[in-house]
Formats: structure tokens, C-alpha cells, sequence
């Protein structure tokens, strides 16, 4: 076994690492280069485990010089830019931004390496303010389980919001920008039904809606609910010969039948996505807002609608999609199968909410530390478990001890072994401090793995 390896990898390990090195951290390189080794484990955790210690008790300038004559290509990464890019129009204490889940299941993996993990990363960076924003405006899928199941899983990977807001609680602030656009003719009531609006936006016709003289009149007669539902739609008016199908006089309230769990029936007209986002942002100030890349349509209407109130637009910021193996699912799938008995739970570990994946052991700071290795591209990234599982085991590996478990266990006798007692072994490596454990040790028999049984079977 070449002490080597295991050498400039204790080296890497301490140079990137403030000199000091990990043996959780150097014993997974060494095995990423040598699987063979894993058939010689206690051997080469001891050679570990003395490295290490060699190495840490070195002044980091001389671990530098060391890896910088053994293998000096593993010094690279010290040379690259580390963590995300700074923000445009970024001062200390200026920025604000959000994160607006709607409460329609827990939070994913995906919803931390993202909005909500980019979202309060830049605004912890800044010393600005993060809100949460519940997106509770569609009463049809809201469920009143999720607003406090949110807020959990926030806390569990360590984002605390500074404010946190639904949206469903401004209803008549939306109406009195609703009546505001109207007033000024730049927002119209369409009845068309919807096959026949979507005709007419394909042949960059006008909606005979447009030239209605009652706009104000309708508008009042959706707020106060006389329109069954899909009988009336609020439209943004632009131009139906815009080259961009999607700004041809794109809809921002809707009729909407529902008991919503925090307004009751109280409400039928219901405003939209770009309508909601454009008037929430400017009044909470939010200055840079991070979004997935397939909103950059909705970014287009929102634009359109700040320049018709006047108001400054945000910086926003868009990423690609990010895919780790087995978490492309829906909410609504894993709906169907957890009532259909597939899964246990939210939380069942087969899943990539964030639940789930604490419960199986990774830590919450782990999922925003691999939020800044993710970056903000805007390109589609796929990225292993092994990732997240090594960033993982660099929080945990100086705190948590070692234990050991016998998988498949199979008992075996012994015979010539005349020792007697217990054996003794470090709780961690690493820290001597932290005491001892114990192995009982039976001078009769003995528990191995049923892998070991069944390679040691039938030799003498």
C-alpha cells in the first residue's frame, strides 16, 4: 500500500482546508482512485488516519511546498474563483430578495440549490433582507398543511426569513391596481371564451373586448363575484401583433371558484403570477429577484407592466435547471403515489423533498453549500449524489463519532485465539479527546458481514 497516495491527498485535503485535513475526506480519494483498497480497509484506515495526524501538525506553507513537489496538478482548485459571483447593483445593507413557494406540497432539493438557497445566500451575503412570499392566489391547489410545512423545512437547513408575507392577504390591493389600469385604459375585461381568444392571438386579431365602454363597470362585477367561473378575464392591454405570442394582451385576473384556506369564499376574482410578482416586489422593495430560466417569458410581461405603473424593475437573475439522479418527480405525482401506498410519506427517504433527505442523515447546511458550487448558470446542470454526500461528510466527519455495524451478520468459531477481554478504539480518529469505545470480544466466535462469510466460505 503506497504511503503516497495517501499522502498528497492528506496534503490536498489540508491545503485547501486551512491546513488542516479530514480522514473521512482523504479516506474517500484515496478509494476514488484505488477501489481495490476497500478489501484492505483496517490497514489502510490506520495508514490514514497517521497522515493525517503527520500532516496537520505540519505550518501550512510547508503542506503547500509538499503537494507542490508530489503531485503539484492537485493544486489547481486553490487557483480558481471560489463561491458565487458578486450581484449587480449590490450594496451592503441595499439588497432584498425573496423567495414565493406556493403552498401546494413541501419544498425539494431543488427549491434550496436554487430560489429559496440563492435567494437568502446573496441577501445573508449583503447583510440585506430575505421574505418568504406565499404564492396562495390559486385557491383551487392551495392546501393549508404546506404554509407551516415550508417555513419547517426552511428552518431545518438554516434559512430564517426576515418577513414573511401571503399573498392572499392583499387581495384588495390588487384589485385597487386593477381598477387603477382600467382607469387609465391600459387593462381591459375580456369575456371570450378562452379556444376563441387563443384564435384570435394566433391571427393577431384584436379582442372585440377591447373597445367595451363598461370596462370599469365589468371589473367591479369581477371583484364582487357576478361572473362564473372562466366567464371573465382581466388582460394587460398591449398590442395582439406583438412578434412574442406571449405579450399579446396577456391575462392578470381570473375568475376562480374555491374555499381558500385562509380567505374562505370570500374572494372569486383572483389576480395571476405577473400581475402579483410585479405589485409585491415593488412594495416590499425587493431589489434582485433569482429565477429558473423558464420564467424569462413572465419576465417579459412583468416588464411591460412596471414601465405601465412606472416603476423601477429589479435585477432578475435566471438559472438553469438542476437535475440530481431519481429527483425529477412532481409534486403531484408523489401525491398520487403516497395516497396510492407507494411512498410512506413526505418524508419516505426514497424521495428528494427536504424532509426526506434529513432524514437520512444530510445536513441542512450541506444543501447551501452546494447551492454556491452550483452557481447561477443558465445552463442545465446534472450533478451526482456524490456531491451532495461530500460536502456532507466535510460537516460531519470532525463531529461525529465512529461506530461500526455488521451487516448480514453471521456468526463464525474460532479456535486457536487465546486472547481475552475487550478491545479499545478511539471514538473518533481525530480527536482523542472525545474517550473511548469499546468492542466486546468473544475468544470462542465472532460476527462478520454475510459478504465476508460468503468469501471466506469453503477456504481454510
Amino acid at each position: 500500500m503506497k504511503r503516497e497516495l495517501v499522502l498528497k491527498y492528506a496534503l490536498q485535503n489540508a491545503v485547501f482546508y486551512r491546513g488542516k485535513a479530514s480522514s473521512g475526506a482523504v479516506m474517500g480519494k484515496v478509494l476514488a482512485e484505488k477501489p481495490g483498497l476497500r478489501n484492505k480497509m483496517p490497514e489502510l484506515g490506520k495508514l490514514v488516519s497517521d497522515t493525517v495526524k503527520e500532516v496537520n501538525s505540519m505550518p501550512l506553507d510547508r503542506q503547500k511546498d509538499m503537494l507542490e513537489k508530489l503531485a503539484p496538478e492537485l493544486l489547481e482548485r486553490e487557483e480558481k474563483p471560489q463561491g458565487l459571483p458578486e450581484l449587480r447593483n449590490a450594496r451592503n445593507g441595499k439588497v432584498v430578495t425573496r423567495f414565493a413557494p406556493a403552498p401546494t406540497g413541501p419544498l425539494n432539493i431543488a427549491h434550496i440549490l436554487r430560489a429559496a438557497g440563492l435567494s437568502y445566500i446573496y441577501a445573508r451575503r449583503y447583510r440585506g433582507n430575505f421574505i418568504l412570499r406565499f404564492e396562495d392566489t390559486d385557491p383551487k391547489r392551495v392546501d393549508s398543511a404546506y404554509y407551516g410545512w415550508i417555513l419547517d423545512d426552511l428552518k431545518a437547513v438554516g434559512i430564517k426569513p426576515d418577513k414573511v408575507l401571503y399573498e392572499s392577504d392583499r387581495m384588495e390591493t390588487y384589485y385597487s391596481r386593477a381598477k387603477e389600469l382600467v382607469k387609465r385604459g391600459m387593462a381591459y375585461v375580456c369575456e371570450c371564451p378562452a379556444e376563441k381568444f387563443r384564435k384570435l392571438k394566433r391571427e393577431k386579431k384584436n379582442c372585440p373586448c377591447r373597445n367595451r365602454e363598461d370596462n370599469q363597470e365589468a371589473l367591479e362585477r369581477m371583484i364582487t363575484g357576478n361572473y362564473r367561473e372562466g366567464g371573465a378575464v382581466l388582460r394587460l392591454r398591449t398590442s395582439m401583433k406583438e412578434k412574442n405570442p406571449v405579450l399579446r394582451d396577456p391575462p392578470l385576473m381570473r375568475m376562480v371558484d374555491g374555499d381558500h384556506p385562509r380567505t374562505g369564499k370570500k374572494y372569486r376574482a383572483w389576480p395571476l403570477y405577473n400581475m402579483v410578482n410585479v405589485i409585491e416586489d415593488h412594495t416590499e422593495g425587493i431589489t434582485h429577484v433569482f429565477r429558473a430560466k423558464e420564467h424569462e417569458h413572465n419576465t417579459a410581461v412583468q416588464e411591460i407592466v412596471y414601465r405601465v405603473f412606472g416603476w423601477k424593475m429589479p435585477d432578475v437573475i435566471n438559472f438553469g435547471m438542476i437535475y440530481l439522479p431519481g429527483t425529477k418527480m412532481h409534486t403531484r405525482d408523489i401525491k398520487e403515489k403516497i395516497k396510492a401506498g407507494e411512498y410512506s410519506g413526505w418524508d419516505d427517504v426514497r424521495l428528494p423533498t427536504v424532509r426526506a433527505l434529513l432524514r437520512r442523515g444530510f445536513q441542512g447546511q450541506a444543501f447551501l453549500e452546494l447551492a454556491k458550487v452550483c452557481g447561477l448558470s443558465k445552463t442545465d446542470i446534472t450533478i451526482g449524489w456524490e456531491n451532495l454526500e461530500g460536502i456532507n461528510r466535510k460537516i460531519i466527519d470532525p463531529v461525529a463519532d465512529r461506530y461500526m455495524v455488521v451487516r448480514e451478520p453471521v456468526m463464525i468459531s474460532l479456535s486457536g485465539y487465546r486472547g481475552k477481554g475487550n478491545v479499545e478504539m478511539n471514538r473518533h480518529p481525530d480527536f482523542p479527546e472525545r474517550g473511548k469505545r469499546t468492542m466486546p470480544l468473544n475468544p470462542r466466535s465472532v460476527w462478520i458481514s454475510g459478504k465476508d462469510f460468503r468469501q471466506l466460505k469453503g477456504k481454510k
